[in-house]
């Protein structure tokens, strides 16, 4: 009797002949898609030692080739942020150290949202590089340049960097909202 629950050699658990995740590497524990969790599927992992972390969409990255455990890091979710059209002029293509003398941080507020999807890697040079050259379909903004923001993001969080004349500087980036919060008083 073949067993319902596989490692093949790329590290992914294969269930009932479907990629479902992976073995984190230098752990115990398996990154699988919410969508096969249920009791067999537990039973199997605890069979093998493996303690579930349970993520959305993994089974569709894994089949379209998204996302490969033998590649080391998982891919991240992309947005990629550009400044508004009512911005001031001044602000826009300007190097960080600029941005922040001049405006202040960057702030989510003045940049509007012109790409949300998979590239296929998490290597911010090879983003740029994607934006600025091949654009895919669904992008919808300019040519990235100086000024944009990129963030990756997943279950765990977003990081976010400002597109600077050389490479990426990483930020803080949250709605106005969030950062000028403050507690209630009585």
């Amino acid at each position: 009797m073949m067993p319902r629950l596989i490692i093949d050699k790329q590290n992914r658990l294969i269930f009932y002949g479907n990629p479902i995740g992976y073995i984190r590497p230098g752990e115990q524990t398996a990154a699988v898609d919410i969508l096969f969790q249920g009791q067999e599927l537990e039973a199997e992992l605890q069979r093998l030692k493996l303690a579930p972390q349970w993520e959305e969409d993994l089974y569709e990255r894994i089949i379209s080739g998204d996302f490969a455990p033998d590649r080391g890091t998982p891919l991240k979710r992309c947005r990629v942020w550009q400044l508004r059209p009512d911005t001031e002029v001044e602000m826009r293509f300007i190097f960080y150290e600029q941005m922040v003398k001049l405006f202040g941080e960057p702030k989510m507020e003045q940049y509007q949202l012109v790409y949300d999807g998979i590239p296929g890697t998490n290597d911010l040079e090879a983003i740029y590089t994607l934006f600025r050259d091949e654009k895919p379909k669904d992008y919808c903004g300019h040519r990235m340049g100086l000024g944009d923001v990129v963030e990756l993001y997943d279950r765990g969080g977003s990081e976010f960097y400002y597109c600077d004349r050389v490479g990426f500087q990483p930020i803080a980036f949250v709605p106005q909202e969030q950062t000028q919060w403050q507690e209630p008083t009585m």
